[in-house]
């Protein structure tokens, strides 16, 4: 039976964001794994023929021996991890592992994708590089809390014909970290309603609307929503 080619994506972490080598990184002494050595692990079992670390949506500007370098959020990821590669023997999931041989591979199937801003994008633009690879299967890379909504914003970047094989072997793993120490159980997901009668409020429809809110403007919209929820609904 021939192989699938595999094609594992590592969603990206603004650079700017709290924790951001928590979050990328991970913490060795717990043994949380956190993207780039959870996509490096995966990439690793599944023999993957690519291995994406994604995007451009955030930058920020490196010194290489005086020479002041600016790097795309997947680029920089990319950097970072073989820059530190020999330290994820700290981790107890590599700590039977090969490490040069390992990065080698990494080194060899590694691609720094730094043009799209946001999820959606970021699916699509490494759909087209597995696509130029023969790549028919697609794993998902993630904190906790983020891999959820990944995987909505997936399906509906690979709508597309031409992505059709890949939808259809779509995989999602996490990682161990996630922002501020948050958990998979504290996401929220709001569903379209499963059934249809004069009951049903499409609840779904209205938080996408609260989440248009212009920052400035949403504190003084949620104080109101309190208030009502609990004198209207003692909630």
């Amino acid at each position: 039976m021939l192989r699938v080619k595999t094609g594992v994506l590592v969603h990206g972490c603004h650079l700017e964001a709290y924790d951001w080598r928590g979050i990328v990184w991970g913490y060795p002494n717990a043994g949380d794994l956190g993207r780039a050595p959870k996509g490096v692990l995966v990439a690793h079992q599944e023999q993957a023929e690519m291995i994406v670390f994604g995007t451009g949506a955030s930058e920020r500007v490196v010194d290489r021996g005086g020479e002041r370098i600016p790097m795309k959020e997947g680029e920089y990821t990319l950097d970072y991890l073989l820059r530190h590669f020999d330290e994820l023997s700290e981790f107890p999931a590599f700590s039977k592992l090969d490490l040069p041989a390992l990065r080698m591979q990494i080194e060899e199937t590694a691609h720094a994708e730094v043009c799209s801003q946001n999820t959606r994008e970021e699916v699509a633009e490494a759909a087209e590089l597995f696509l130029a690879s023969g790549v028919e299967r697609m794993i998902l890379v993630s904190s906790p809390t983020h891999i959820s909504r990944c995987v909505r914003d997936a399906y509906t970047a690979l709508e597309r014909r031409r992505f059709a094989k890949l939808r259809h072997q779509l995989f999602a793993t996490p990682s161990d970290s996630s922002y501020l120490g948050s958990r998979a159980e504290d996401v929220v997901i709001f569903e379209p309603p499963h059934r249809s009668d004069r009951h049903s409020a499409p609840i779904h429809i209205n938080v996408s609307r609260i989440l248009r809110i212009p920052p400035a403007e949403l504190g003084g919209f949620l104080k109101r929503l309190d208030r009502m929820l609990q004198e209207e609904f003692r909630v």
